[in-house]
């Protein structure tokens, strides 16, 4: 049944202002009339209203060292609206339940031994948490849609619908996104990336993917298989069965392992690992030739071993990239790494919860 005019206004108005402070912090009411552009008095309203509730709170806040009082700020409360996450790597799972304003307030981590069955740690390790949560989101490494990882290199899943099976083992919904996309979603609102209208994260783990977000939100199909992309036709045999594909020619796996000592012997004068570094960056350059051509990116950060890479063999891989790309669509595209490191994909699987979240307030 449809809500009378007056009370969807409100309802909308009240997710607007949540979000706002989700995504920005503290803020005045004077901020809020003006980022929000409501008047005075429906801003108090509602902040009275959603601090009734248990929503938001008022803190007073630092002061500037001039005369007068510290302005009052509104803040959200963290434990009134959470999201469940988790992150299934090849060899361990992470979980975060993250509140309202972005903050963790509960983070914990299980390693996973061969045989291991993922879905059964994911319970045993959110346990009653996860079944609190409003939301619950896996970041899985792959090639993801509507919750079906239809291939990851690093887990051997083929065709294998995580959604589901993480419902069945602990008896709620979950979004499943891939941790590429995830990692964009956390630098975009989270990071400083957010700048960029469309932004490209590359992950580098025991496969390679990439996941593009528009304006920082995750887009269906916006899932990339990079690994799987040919960079030399007719060239080594993959473990997908095509031949040529850039995880099999710049030997993802064993970068995955020795990234560090690869580069380390690389800046102590190693020749072979020099050129090691060298024709992997060249062909990863190659191979963001074709994802910058179809998708049009301002900014691709390296995550994963891939920024030990990129910082490594930054010159090949822009020398290779360029070879590959047309002036127009390279002239402001920016090449660098993440701020947030390995806590981007968590951060960003979060997120995309508290917009579906959201959404559904509007």
């Amino acid at each position: 049944m449809a809500l009378p005019p007056a009370a969807e206004l409100r309802r909308r108005n009240r997710a607007a202002l949540l979000e706002q402070l989700h995504r920005h912090g503290p803020q005045t009411r004077a901020a809020l009339t003006e980022s929000l552009g409501l008047n005075r008095s429906t801003i108090g309203a509602l902040a009275t209203d959603l601090a009734d509730s248990g929503h938001l709170q008022e803190t007073t806040g630092q002061s500037t060292g001039s005369a007068g009082r510290p302005s009052t700020l509104v803040a959200c409360v963290p434990q009134s609206i959470t999201v469940a996450v988790v992150e299934i790597r090849a060899d361990r799972l992470r979980f975060a339940l993250v509140g309202l304003g972005g903050e963790v307030l509960e983070r914990s981590e299980t390693a996973l031994g061969e045989g291991d069955d993922p879905m059964a740690a994911a319970a045993a390790l959110t346990g009653g948490t996860a079944a609190d949560a409003e939301e619950a989101v896996a970041a899985v490494p792959g090639l993801v849609d509507e919750g079906v990882v239809a291939h990851s290199t690093e887990l051997g899943w083929e065709d294998r619908d995580a959604a589901a099976e993480l419902a069945a083992a602990t008896g709620r919904e979950w979004r499943v996104v891939d941790t590429a996309t995830a990692a964009a979603v956390g630098e975009w609102t989270r990071g400083d990336a957010h700048e960029a209208r469309k932004l490209i994260y590359l992950h580098g783990g025991r496969g390679l993917t990439a996941g593009l977000v528009i304006e920082g939100r995750a887009q269906r199909g916006g899932s990339i298989q990079l690994g799987h992309i040919v960079v030399e036709p007719g060239g080594l045999e993959c473990a997908c069965g095509l031949r040529g594909c850039l995880e099999a020619e710049m030997e993802a796996f064993g970068f995955a392992d020795d990234i560090e000592d690869a580069t380390l012997a690389a800046g102590m004068g190693d020749g072979a690992a020099r050129d090691r570094l060298r024709r992997s960056g060249q062909d990863l350059g190659r191979a963001l030739g074709a994802v910058v051509t179809a998708t049009g990116p301002d900014e691709i950060l390296f995550g994963g071993w891939l920024r030990e890479l990129y910082l490594s063999a930054a010159a090949p891989v822009r020398s290779a990239l360029a070879e590959t790309t047309l002036p127009q669509l390279r002239s402001k595209l920016r090449l660098r790494t993440p701020v947030l490191g390995d806590e981007g994909a968590l951060i960003g699987a979060a997120e995309t919860g508290f917009e579906a979240l959201f959404e559904r307030m509007r």
